[in-house]
């Protein structure tokens, strides 16, 4: 059981992580190579609201105001990206990617000399254990699973019921044709833009308290993501959220087995014996 504790919790980081990126990709078409950086400025920000309020208010108003924060800077930071950068390169897929891989390292480079090369941690904001049988469960990743599951689920409503949701949806699937139906490209994409970005720092912010922060951790987990959004199906939200189970069950199994240095190769194995197969990913459709 405690594996399978261990699976839900994986699972939870990689689907908070990969969703955005999902739906910039499936919205607008393009590869925000920043995501990862983005990601990164999330656990940064409750770092450093938590070095300036820790002990004078509660822990759990830290975390609510570092996410409200991490949430609403990073949000705009990823419309100004998609105005400045991104809207003026629509079409050239290639160069949007070299544009933001290059801006990722920019970002980079900008942490170093405000936060130092040195990783940085914080204490859990949620200290203390809940055990159910011989399961330990961390307060903290039950945190972090809570938050997952309720961001994920307003996503989906909002997605689904209502009309803004379904102008996003609508220019996922037929760009000409809502143009066509009077939907506002320019700013769907923008919208689009904030709640990528939005939830890739709303996941730096939950992992913050269980990982080294650093100015390189965006780069070690967009690599996953790219593969958990392609074998899922590239801008398939659905499709996101199976194949991070899928990857946290099969990551979880390697370590607990003493395999985990392998995890990264034989992740890119099924992601080429999937696409061989699917190429359109699990839950893809073809254009």
């Amino acid at each position: 059981m405690q594996i399978v504790a261990n699976i839900f919790f994986l699972s939870a980081f990689y689907l908070s992580f990969s969703i955005g990126l999902a739906l910039i990709f499936g919205t607008m078409r393009v590869i925000n190579y920043t995501h990862g950086e983005m990601y990164m400025l999330g656990a940064y920000t409750i770092w450093a609201i938590n070095s300036l309020l820790r002990g004078t208010i509660p822990s759990v108003l830290i975390f609510i105001i570092a996410l409200v924060v991490a949430m609403t800077v990073i949000g705009l930071l990823g419309v100004i990206l998609q105005k400045t950068v991104i809207s003026r390169l629509q079409g050239n897929t290639f160069s949007i990617f070299m544009a933001t891989l290059g801006l990722s390292y920019v970002l980079q480079v900008v942490m170093i000399e405000v936060a130092g090369p040195i990783g940085k941690t914080i204490i859990p904001l949620f200290p203390g254990i809940v055990r159910i049988g011989t399961v330990i469960l961390p307060i903290q990743r039950l945190v972090i699973c809570g938050v997952t599951l309720a961001v994920v689920t307003l996503l989906g409503w909002f997605l689904l019921r209502t009309n803004l949701g379904r102008a996003i949806r609508a220019t996922a699937q037929n760009r000409s044709g809502a143009l066509l139906q009077g939907v506002d490209i320019p700013r769907i994409e923008s919208i689009t833009m904030f709640l990528g970005c939005a939830l890739a720092a709303t996941s730096g912010v939950l992992m913050a308290g269980t990982l080294n922060i650093n100015p390189f951790m965006g780069g070690d987990a967009i690599w996953r993501s790219f593969i958990i959004i392609i074998v899922g199906g590239i801008g398939s939200l659905p499709g996101a959220a199976l194949a991070s189970v899928v990857f946290g069950a099969l990551d979880t199994v390697l370590t607990v087995t003493n395999h985990g240095q392998f995890s990264a190769m034989i992740d890119a194995l099924i992601m080429i014996l999937i696409l061989a197969f699917r190429p359109n990913g699990l839950l893809g459709v073809r254009e």
